[in-house]
């Protein structure tokens, strides 16, 4: 009897052997296919980014290039809008104020530095004080906004002068 029970365990269990091992089999392709389209999943996430980027790049360039643009109209209309305009005492006022006003801005500087300086090396400090309040306020921004601008200015004229030789 005992040895019909293992005939037929083992009858039962080599008709089970193909089912286990193939769904064994099954199984493992199954989690190959699962780690493969993960794989390509995460290279398509990575792609996708990589277009992204750049296709942001090329769109912040051409917003880039878009603004130059606009920028070099914006310097063409202020070139245009600077050339004389045929009166006499205007073209000699526009003439003469460029340097008379940074004349007096650099005399204006030079004057608030040496109080600077004597203030600090006497050792008076209401004296040193004084270039503080100047240069730290609003009329220390209106010098600075003044000299770029002249400094600017000059630069550019004299750019556009060499370009139209």
């Amino acid at each position: 009897m005992i040895v019909s029970l293992i005939s037929s365990a083992l009858g039962m269990v080599g008709g089970l052997l193909p089912d286990i091992f193939t769904e064994f089999r099954v199984s493992r392709d199954h989690r190959r296919e699962i780690e493969r389209l993960d794989r390509q999943a995460e290279l398509k996430v990575r792609l996708l980014a990589h277009q992204t980027d750049a296709n942001l790049a090329e769109i912040e360039g051409n917003v880039f290039v878009e603004e130059m643009k606009a920028f070099r109209a914006q310097m063409s209309q202020i070139y245009r809008s600077q050339a004389p305009v045929g009166i006499g005492w205007v073209d000699a006022w526009n003439a003469c104020l460029r340097p008379f006003a940074c004349t007096l801005i650099v005399l204006m500087f030079a004057a608030i530095s040496m109080t600077y300086a004597f203030g600090m090396y006497f050792d008076r400090p209401h004296l040193a004080d004084v270039s503080q309040i100047i240069w730290a306020g609003l009329v220390g921004d209106a010098i600075q906004a003044v000299l770029g601008y002249l400094f600017g200015y000059r630069s550019t004229v004299k750019v556009r002068e060499l370009v139209q030789r």
